[in-house]
């Protein structure tokens, strides 16, 4: 260890020489005792592998030589001596600098030679030969670990911002699914509470009564229509015929393209076969007698198609056959044809034609080979620019779609509350719709 009073020995003016003394380790607690008096540091030609941890505490410091040792690597805050003008770091094993280096502002000398630095650092120190050299070096050296550090941070604050982003997805998320549970045992115990009341209204005797009344208003609707065709319009059997097909236009825009307007269809559907009323009762009973008049009017029309192409069928068969031998025979006359113009040109031109396809491929070739390399250049070059504009456009395209899923949350929970019992019956309908248009498909094909 050395003594403080040896180190005022080694203090001349502003600069404390230590080098040539055999140390492994900096004394540097002895060094701050002397305080702002040693404003240059020599410690070079002794047996240092590393520099210690409070080093950089000496930020006092304006000039710094650690040449001819082993040091392998400087501490994480070597930046803190900002006030360092001249650094000499000549003959140690150092790969690579601190990200604090980017700190050293003030820095307008430095020597890395002799060193295993990395390629990168190594290109930034340059050779430092003369004075010039070694200032370049400073400038470029603290420049790269500016830009590292610029880098770094950029890419440390996209990644919050992608992980706050994501957060707050996952919250709106977690937050909808919440909603939907909520909904769902709303629904629930609506429904529970719907067939306590239809339970409590009475026996079957009532029930029964209540649809042969729907029955008759419906018959009464349909009088009511006919006796207005002698002398107004008719309406009643138009829009029996009309309604399957309604129903069933219904059905498959439902299946195929899951629009909103089937709540409109439907809605249209009960409040005809319910007399306008849309109570729970009207519906329950209503429900039944729509089933049966889709079920008839898909039979109706998938008999009409199978009549209509058993028909078409035989009057085509006769025209099918003729234009069928007539094709044949032409492309057999077709084929003769090409053959004999094929061998003419084959004696007259065949050679002539070989060697220009041979060009032609050729040229073909080389074009393709350059277009090819435009085209990855251009994509090269490209690419960037669409990362950028990605970049900028990616929050607004997760904003939307946030925005249109809670849209469409909000639809499905105003429905399910205003109309649970119309949902049900919607789904008990489509799937009976289903079932029953595959079964008839398949009969068909089969």
């Amino acid at each position: 260890m050395i003594k403080q009073s040896n180190l005022k020995d080694k203090l001349e003016d502003d600069e404390l020489d230590l080098s040539l003394m055999q140390m492994t380790d900096i004394p540097v607690k002895e060094i701050e005792k002397l305080g702002n008096k040693v404003l240059k540091l020599n410690i070079s030609h002794n047996l240092l592998s590393s520099v210690p941890e409070n080093f950089p505490f000496l930020t006092h410091l304006t000039a710094l030589d650690l040449s001819k040792n082993s040091i392998f690597e400087l501490p994480e805050n070597f930046g803190q001596l900002v006030k360092l003008r001249t650094l000499d770091l000549y003959s140690n094993q150092i790969e690579k600098l601190p990200l604090s280096f980017a700190q050293l502002k003030s820095l307008k000398w430095l020597d890395l030679k002799e060193n295993p630095l990395v390629p990168e650092l190594a290109k930034a120190a340059g050779p430092c030969i003369t004075k010039v050299d070694c200032e370049q070096a400073a400038k470029r050296v603290v420049a790269r670990l500016q830009s590292i550090q610029s880098q770094l941070l950029q890419e440390e604050r996209k990644r919050l911002e992608t992980e706050d982003r994501i957060r707050r997805h996952k919250e709106k998320v977690e937050e909808a699914e919440r909603e939907r549970l909520r909904a769902e045992k709303k629904m629930a115990k609506e429904r529970r509470r719907e067939e306590a009341r239809l339970k409590e209204m009475g026996s079957k005797e009532q029930i029964d009564s209540d649809k042969n009344h729907v029955q008759i208003n419906r018959n009464g609707s349909n009088k009511t229509s006919l006796n207005a065709k002698n002398g107004h319009a008719y309406k009643s059997d138009y829009s029996n015929s009309t309604a399957g097909f309604s129903c069933f236009g219904f059905l498959l825009k439902l299946m195929l393209f899951l629009s909103f307007s089937v709540v409109a269809v439907g809605v249209t559907l009960l409040w005809f076969y319910t007399g306008g009323k849309m109570d729970a009762e009207s519906i329950q009973l209503a429900v039944p007698i729509i089933q049966k008049d889709v079920e008839s009017h898909v039979m109706t029309l998938g008999k009409r198609t199978e009549k209509l192409y058993i028909q078409t069928e035989k009057m085509a068969r006769p025209y099918i056959k003729d234009t069928v031998k007539k094709v044949g025979d032409l492309s057999k006359e077709a084929q003769v044809k090409a053959q004999q113009g094929y061998d003419w040109v084959e004696a007259n031109y065949g050679d002539t034609i070989r060697e220009s396809s041979s060009k032609a491929k050729q040229w073909s070739s080389e074009a393709w080979v350059h277009i090819r390399a435009k085209c990855v250049e251009f994509y090269k070059d490209l690419l960037p620019t669409l990362a950028r504009y990605w970049e900028k456009v990616e929050p607004y395209f997760i904003e939307v779609g946030q925005k249109v899923t809670a849209v469409v949350l909000d639809i499905h929970h105003a429905v399910q509350e205003n109309f649970p019992v119309y949902m049900e019956w919607l789904k008990v309908t489509v799937e009976n719709a289903y079932h029953t248009i595959y079964t008839y498909v398949k009969q068909l094909m089969a």
